[in-house]
C-alpha cells in the first residue's frame, strides 16, 4: 500500500439475481429489488468504498438476461466493482456481459488481477462446471503462483469457494474439494499479506487460515441458520443482511466493519 493512503472495500456475495424465474427454490423473488436496495446503502456510505468485491453467484442462472439484470443494477455503483464466478454463474455470459469492464485473463477460467488503491485484488475462479462443489485445478494454482510472485502489497484472494472448514459437514462436502492444500502453501510462500473474501455457504463466517485472514460473506437472497457440528441443510432465517467493510489503513493494519440493512422494509 502506498504511504499515507487507506482502503475501504465492500464484500458481497450471492447475489442470485435473475430476469425470469430463479434456478434456485430458496432464491427470494424480489431479490432484484433487495439488491437495489443494498446499492442504495452503498451509496450513503461515507466515505464511499473505493471498492466493491462480489465473491460468487452473482445470478441465480447464469442467463443473458441474468447478466443484463445484474449489470443493470450494479453499475448504478459509483465505485468500481469486481466479481468471480460462482456455482450458479456461466463462465461464457459472465465473459460476454463483464468483459469491456474487467480483464479476465486469457484461457477457459474467469480469473484476474488488478491494483487497486494501494492493494492488490485477485480474483480465482473455483467453479467446476455443472457442479455445487469447488476445486483448483493445476492450471488454476500456477495462475495463482504467478499472480502472487513478488507481490508485498496488501492482497485480497476472492473465491467462491471456501478452502476451510466451516464446522458444517453439509458446507464442508461441497467447498473446495481440491487443491486446497497447495492454495495454503501459496499463502504461506506469499511475501505480502494475503486475505480471503469467499462465499457460497451464505452464512456469514471468520476465521484464519494458515496465518491469512478470511471471511464468508453472506447471502441477501436468502441466509442458513447457525448450526455449529451440523450435518443436514440447516433451515433458513429471515435477519438483517450484513456485508462486511474492510478498512485497511496506510501501516496495513485493518479492520472489518458490518454493515446492515433491514432488507424486509421496503426499498
Amino acid at each position: 500500500m502506498n504511504p499515507g493512503t487507506s482502503m475501504l472495500i465492500a464484500h458481497l456475495s450471492d447475489l442470485h439475481l435473475f430476469a425470469h424465474r430463479p434456478e434456485t427454490a430458496h432464491t427470494r423473488p424480489d431479490i432484484a429489488l433487495r439488491v437495489c436496495q443494498i446499492v442504495a446503502d452503498l451509496t450513503e456510505l461515507r466515505p464511499l468504498p473505493d471498492l466493491v468485491l462480489i465473491s460468487g453467484d452473482v445470478t441465480d442462472g447464469g442467463s443473458e438476461d441474468d447478466y443484463a439484470l445484474a449489470r443493470s443494477i450494479l453499475e448504478k455503483l459509483p465505485m468500481p466493482f469486481l466479481l468471480v464466478p460462482g456455482n450458479h454463474d456461466r463462465r461464457d455470459t459472465m465473459r460476454a456481459a463483464f468483459s469491456d469492464r474487467l480483464d479476465f485473463a486469457p484461457g477457459e477460467h474467469l480469473n484476474f488481477r488488478v491494483s487497486a488503491a494501494g492493494g492488490i485484488i485477485i480474483g480465482l475462479d473455483t467453479t467446476i462446471p455443472g457442479k455445487v462443489e469447488g476445486a483448483l485445478c493445476q492450471a488454476r494454482l500456477e495462475w495463482l503462483a504467478k499472480a502472487l510472485t513478488g507481490v508485498d502489497s496488501p492482497t485480497f484472494v476472492m473465491m467462491h469457494h471456501p478452502p476451510f472448514s466451516t464446522g458444517h459437514k453439509q458446507w464442508d462436502r461441497t467447498n473446495l474439494t481440491a487443491g486446497g492444500a497447495e492454495l495454503a502453501a501459496l499463502i504461506e510462500q506469499a511475501p505480502g499479506q494475503v486475505r480471503l473474501l469467499c462465499g457460497h455457504v451464505h452464512q456469514p463466517i471468520h476465521t484464519i487460515w494458515h496465518g491469512a485472514y478470511a471471511a464468508i460473506a453472506g447471502s441477501p437472497a436468502f441466509e442458513y441458520a447457525l448450526d455449529i457440528g451440523g450435518s443436514a441443510e440447516p433451515h433458513l432465517v429471515a435477519s438483517t443482511y450484513t456485508y462486511w467493510l474492510h478498512h485497511l489503513r496506510p501501516d496495513t493494519t485493518f479492520s472489518v466493519h458490518p454493515r446492515q440493512v433491514n432488507l424486509e422494509r421496503p426499498g
